[in-house]
C-alpha cells in the first residue's frame, strides 16, 4: 500500500495514534477524480487508516464495515492533514477524524472482524 508523506508522527498510546501528513499532489489518488478539480477520494481515507492500524498500530485484522462515516470537508492537493486514530479493542472498531487546522474534514468508525 501507498501511503502520503508522514510529517509527524506520534503514539499517543498503544490504541491512539495521531498522524500529520502532506497529500502531494502527485499521490496517485487524485489522479482521475475529477482531474478539473482533484479531491482525495472517501475510500482511500478509509484505505490508509487501515493501513496505518496495521503498520503502526500492529492490527491485522480484516475490515467489517462502517458506520457514521461522515465527508464534510474536501481533501485537495498540497494540504496538511491530521489524521487520528484510536482503536477501541473491545468493540473491535477503529475510530477516525482527519481535521485540517481547526476543521474537521471526515470522520468515521471502521469495524474489523475478530
Amino acid at each position: 500500500m501507498i501511503l502520503p508523506q508522514v510529517l509527524n508522527q506520534q503514539l499517543v498510546s498503544d490504541t491512539r495514534l495521531l498522524l500529520t501528513l502532506r497529500l502531494s499532489a502527485d499521490l496517485f489518488w487524485f489522479k482521475g477524480h475529477f482531474p478539473s478539480s482533484p479531491i482525495l477520494p472517501g475510500v482511500t481515507q478509509v484505505n490508509w487508516v487501515m493501513g496505518y492500524a496495521e503498520e503502526i498500530l500492529g492490527l491485522d485484522k480484516a475490515f467489517s464495515g462502517m458506520e457514521v462515516v461522515k465527508f464534510q470537508r474536501p481533501l485537495l492537493p498540497e494540504e496538511t492533514v491530521d489524521l487520528h486514530i484510536d482503536w477501541l479493542k473491545e468493540k473491535q472498531r477503529l475510530v477516525f477524524r482527519y481535521s485540517v487546522g481547526e476543521a474537521i474534514a471526515s470522520s468515521g468508525k471502521i469495524t474489523l472482524c475478530p
